[in-house]
């Protein structure tokens, strides 16, 4: 099978969209033929990596329409550019389809509802996801979210409503074969009549190692307890800074780290202050993804109150490396632990204060009981080797295009016996 993969956002080695894209590029190149399209920004980091690491069955074109070659790719433009990008892609695809024959489409970054794609127009079957972006969380728990966090929030809430009735959204899913929604609640946010044939399937994976250690923690150590990810108020940072600091009023061992950074930062020192806690978290900004697998080594516990994360692949990170994660029942981290690899706080009807007391109990129970905390390690292991290797979930969609496949050979023989 050839497959026409586009990943607005690819990079070898990296964390968050790029890394998502480069991951599927890799994984189908090990079974079909694959042609990634891709934005010419990509080009150095991934000729770099397969000039050194070739790979069979894997090529890629590098995309910019001229009218927007001059536009650099950074935090203030990516939105707009990826949007510009997407709407001059389908005939430049369109060119290579005619050149190429491909079998399948698929569409996997940016991953996000709102934006469309319009791949299925190729005239062959089109994957769009698996997508995110619909997830939200109730208004009372970011109530301390500082003015401009709550104005971007605000606003996001509103283009996503505004999705609902986008023509060209519209247009992009009518085309589609199969639709995939990271969580259950971006598939909720797509307009109603595709919510029927869009399907639930987180679109992370992760590296395992079958000789991974749990961390141990011997008697009268703290708990080590990690966080990670961008400082924004979303991601949850301040209510993990409240809870660590109620826990340790609670005269519970723990330690805490801090990885990331971000324009929340400034807030989170704020938090660290006013909870009496200043000079005893532990902060590391941005570094390496390998280093960042030693830190994860070195915990006990990872801490993560995401209010609306798509994934979270930092949270099957932690669990790769045998760390126990504690973190809300919302979006994606939700549907990557379960009761048996970490602790899920459930939010309906529950405030900020709220909140934090149950982040600082989930603290205390893994605080206190060693071999509970260890045996979540161990599942966690287990969970991430079985079921969310970067192998097992693209085998997965694969599976999918292959049951559509016959599905659509079926139809035709029934159609032509008539």
């Amino acid at each position: 099978m050839k497959i026409l993969l586009s990943a607005f956002a690819c990079k070898p080695y990296a964390g968050s969209e790029g890394g998502v894209g480069w991951r599927w590029a890799v994984e189908l190149a090990k079974l079909h033929e694959v042609v990634v399209v891709t934005d010419v920004t990509r080009s150095e980091a991934i000729e770099a990596e397969l000039a050194d690491h070739p790979i069979a069955n894997l090529r890629f074109v590098y995309f910019r329409p001229r009218w927007l070659a001059r536009v650099p790719l950074n935090s203030i433009t990516a939105q707009l550019l990826y949007t510009a990008w997407q709407f001059s892609l389908l005939p430049f695809a369109k060119a290579l389809h005619k050149k190429q024959t491909f079998d399948w489409a698929l569409h996997i970054t940016y991953s996000v509802f709102r934006h469309p794609s319009f791949l299925g127009f190729l005239g062959i079957p089109f994957v769009f996801g698996p997508l995110g972006g619909g997830e939200d969380a109730p208004f009372r728990l970011k109530k301390s979210f500082e003015r401009g966090e709550m104005i971007r929030d605000i606003l996001r809430a509103i283009i996503n409503k505004l999705a609902l009735v986008d023509p060209f959204l519209w247009c992009a899913y009518a085309r589609t074969t199969v639709i995939l929604t990271a969580t259950q609640e971006t598939k909720m946010a797509l307009p109603w009549p595709f919510r029927k044939r869009a399907i639930v399937y987180p679109n992370l994976g992760v590296d395992s190692d079958a000789n991974t250690l749990i961390p141990t923690r011997k008697e009268g150590d703290p708990m080590r307890i990690l966080f990670v990810g961008r400082f924004h108020g979303l991601k949850g940072a301040h209510l993990a800074i409240r809870a660590v600091a109620e826990a340790l009023r609670r005269k519970v061992n723990v330690e805490f780290t801090l990885v990331g950074q971000g324009p929340y930062e400034s807030e989170l020192r704020r938090v660290e202050q006013a909870e009496g806690v200043a000079g005893q978290i532990r902060w590391i900004s941005h570094m390496p993804q390998q280093e960042l697998f030693s830190v994860y080594q070195t915990m006990h516990c990872f801490l993560f109150p995401s209010l609306h994360d798509s994934g979270g692949s930092v949270v099957l990170e932690a669990q790769a490396k045998g760390l126990p994660v504690i973190c809300l029942g919302i979006g994606g981290p939700a549907t990557l632990v379960s009761a048996e690899t970490g602790i899920v706080i459930d939010v309906p009807g529950l405030n900020e204060e709220d909140v934090v007391q149950r982040l600082a109990d989930a603290i205390m129970v893994l605080a206190n009981d060693e071999i509970r905390r260890a045996e979540m390690g161990r599942r966690a292991l287990d969970h991430v080797a079985s079921t969310m290797s970067w192998e097992s979930r693209v085998r997965g969609v694969l599976h999918m295009l292959d049951a559509c496949s016959h599905e659509s050979s079926n139809r035709d023989a029934i159609v032509q016996n008539k």
